[in-house]
């Protein structure tokens, strides 16, 4: 009997998050004889796995729900920070939309929801509704291969920082101002060159803002805009870096953070979303010390020594994220827990 087929639905080929998530879950179910793909006319399909809402699918969803094939959908978190930081009306609208849609679908037409994490399943519950049908948690994976720990010793002559995201735009460039005025003060207490590299997509006007707000850094510190990289050079950035600071704010479960973790780079964040939950003791996770839902004023100065701690004790904290990426973050397991859940198994 030929093996059913999984439908992935909408194919993404933006950056990160659930792009990066579709790439690696193809590439390893290929690996165990399940194939996936995103053709939902074919006639071997065993389960239907969407991500999020994708409105233009919605009938032949339906057909499938009609047809006793399993609809199952992966949820990260909902759109929130549009509604604290002004992006635009189109920007706000898209995003509520998205919401209720993603809302619409989770209700009426998944037959069962995969969460990202315990927080992601919160957050959807609270706000629309706990649902009577199968749920399950599902953490992000990473291929502990294609991210590893560096084989030589980290030059301790140099504090090099990194910051991942897919975007950083529509008001999550907040976070990198967080972790400049970070870098500043850590430049106070090491006089050693300071390197904070942030790779992602940044707006070049709010690119420009930051840079003519911070144009006076001192003589040891460098800000570098590394624009969009390619997954190899981001994990060898990784691999030579002292830690990686999580700038996202309610994170449902942060590919960039699993990957740091994979290269034994410690994570520095604040503890909200899922990134305690997941960094676990492979780095620091802190109180943010104010209200992050409306984006005040964080604790820098809990942050400042946060990374100093990571910094002088940064080998202990190597070790411990890589464990960390093996222990719970394995890709393996994560593609065999989809299929089983999608399925049936």
């Amino acid at each position: 009997m030929k093996k059913k087929t999984i439908c992935m639905l909408p194919e993404i080929t933006s950056l990160g998050g659930p792009g990066t998530f579709q790439k690696k879950f193809q590439e390893q179910a290929k690996k165990i004889g399940i194939e996936v793909h995103f053709n939902p006319a074919r006639k071997d399909i065993g389960a239907f796995l969407i991500i999020g809402a994708p409105r233009r699918y919605l009938p032949r969803l339906i057909w499938a729900r009609l047809n006793n094939i399993p609809v199952i959908q992966r949820l990260n978190g909902m759109n929130w920070i549009h509604r604290i930081v002004d992006s635009g009306k189109k920007y706000y609208m898209h995003s509520e939309i998205d919401n209720h849609s993603i809302a619409f679908v989770r209700k009426w037409i998944a037959s069962g929801i995969i969460y990202q994490s315990p927080f992601c399943e919160e957050r959807w519950n609270k706000k629309f509704g706990v649902l009577k049908k199968p749920a399950t948690i599902i953490y992000n994976g990473v291929n502990l291969n294609d991210f590893q720990p560096a084989t030589t010793t980290i030059d301790s002559r140099m504090i090099q920082i990194v910051m991942v995201e897919g975007n950083l735009e529509h008001g999550s460039e907040y976070g990198i101002e967080i972790a400049v005025r970070m870098v500043m003060g850590l430049s106070e207490k090491f006089s050693c060159p300071i390197v904070l590299q942030i790779a992602g997509n940044v707006n070049p006007h709010s690119r420009e803002r930051i840079q003519a707000t911070f144009k006076d850094l001192p003589p040891h510190v460098q800000v570098i805009f590394c624009g969009v990289l390619p997954k190899h050079e981001i994990a060898t950035m990784e691999t030579n870096a002292t830690f990686f600071y999580s700038a996202e704010i309610l994170t449902a479960c942060p590919n960039a953070v699993i990957e740091a973790l994979a290269c034994g780079l410690p994570v520095l964040g604040f503890d909200t979303g899922s990134l305690k939950d997941v960094v676990g003791d492979g780095g620091l996770v802190i109180p943010y010390g104010a209200d992050y839902l409306k984006l005040e004023e964080p604790d820098i100065n809990a942050l400042i020594h946060a990374a100093e701690r990571i910094i002088r004790e940064n080998p202990g904290f190597r070790t411990k994220a890589r464990k960390r990426a093996e222990t719970a973050f394995p890709l393996d397991q994560m593609t065999l827990d989809y299929i089983r859940f999608c399925l049936n198994d």
